[in-house]
């Protein structure tokens, strides 16, 4: 009887928890190299480009947009997403995740609609290396905090901080779904960043081999690559940050100025693909005889259809692989 109670109570906490304007039982945010995504208070999943600016709000103005978060925290004002990008904000992969962490999570820690207060039981967050001595850093964000977002001034107060290992909500998500053909051999999440990417391998059990952590360049290094090849034909140096983006968006243009660097990416993605394939072929070699499949996730993963091709399809772009990592965090 006392058993049955006590289960009752914890059932009762939980819708309580559930069921409470103000509390949001898990927050899910993944501060990427290229972008900054987050699930919203109605579970839409949110995405702006990965930079921050400091404002000074003597003699700079800014205002928030769909893809643009304006904080002011602690005696600064700061923007997060385009505008950032706009006023030549830091890009993510230019900094260091965990010490960005503290500000770029504000972004994601939204009130429920009608309310300018909120409790976050679980804030998730995702890192390169979830054991690495610097994430005890994050243990800061927990409390509570009095901050303006957006111009809604706003109080959060954040109980538990979990740090999550990149690739392990997308390899879980994959799991899930049948994404992997056998679940009797050992399979990979190759995740392919700005910065930098890394490659992982999961037991048959489901467990993280770290001893098969491959950290390997992203396409901040297919960019320096690209600038090399194209800088004789400019008046000056190529700006990484407009190759970048010429790479996501698929049209291969350098900014504004007309110029294509399409017959430089061939070739420089051939080369840049082939060093991470010689990489992980060296670093795995004791894996691949029971290999199964390497799911290719991350913001960069359309570009490796090179890479799925020439391993007939043992290496595979993960469907929607941009979003595969904040949709898993939110089963986790």
């Amino acid at each position: 009887m006392i058993l049955a109670d006590s289960l009752s109570l914890t059932r009762i906490a939980s819708e309580q928890i559930e069921n409470s304007p103000l509390i949001r039982p898990v927050v899910c945010f993944d501060g990427g190299n290229r972008s900054i995504q987050w699930r919203d208070p109605a579970g839409n999943i949110r995405q702006i480009p990965s930079y921050l600016k400091p404002i000074d709000p003597t003699w700079e103005e800014v205002e928030p947009d769909a893809n643009s978060i304006v904080i002011e925290f602690e005696g600064e004002t700061f923007a997060i997403g385009q505008v950032a990008k706009d006023m030549g904000g830091l890009p993510t992969f230019q900094g260091d995740k965990i010490e960005l962490a503290r500000r770029l999570v504000l972004a994601a820690l939204e009130p429920n609609p009608g309310n300018d207060a909120l409790r976050i039981e679980r804030l998730l967050i995702a890192l390169p290396n979830s054991r690495n001595a610097s994430t005890a850093l994050l243990k800061g964000i927990e409390g509570t905090y009095e901050y303006t977002r957006n111009g809604q001034a706003i109080v959060a107060t954040v109980r538990k901080v979990e740090p999550i290992d990149e690739t392990k909500a997308a390899y879980a998500h994959a799991m899930q779904h049948g994404l992997f053909l056998s679940r009797k051999q050992v399979n990979g999440i190759l995740d392919l960043g700005g910065g930098t990417s890394i490659a992982r391998l999961y037991s048959v059990s489901g467990s993280l081999m770290r001893e098969a952590d491959i950290v390997l360049p992203g396409t901040f290094d297919l960019a320096r690559r690209i600038a090399a090849r194209i800088a004789r034909d400019l008046p000056s140096s190529p700006d990484l940050s407009l190759i970048m983006d010429g790479i996501e968006a698929g049209d291969h243009q350098l900014g504004t100025t007309g110029y294509s660097f399409a017959p430089a990416f061939e070739s420089a993605r051939a080369e840049w693909l082939a060093d991470i394939r010689a990489e992980i072929k060296t670093r795995w070699g004791q894996w691949l005889s029971n290999l199964g499949e390497v799911l290719i996730i991350g913001g960069s993963a359309p570009i490796a259809a090179p890479l799925s091709e020439v391993t007939k399809g043992r290496f595979k772009i993960a469907p929607n692989p941009q979003t595969i990592s904040i949709v898993g965090m939110a089963a986790l």
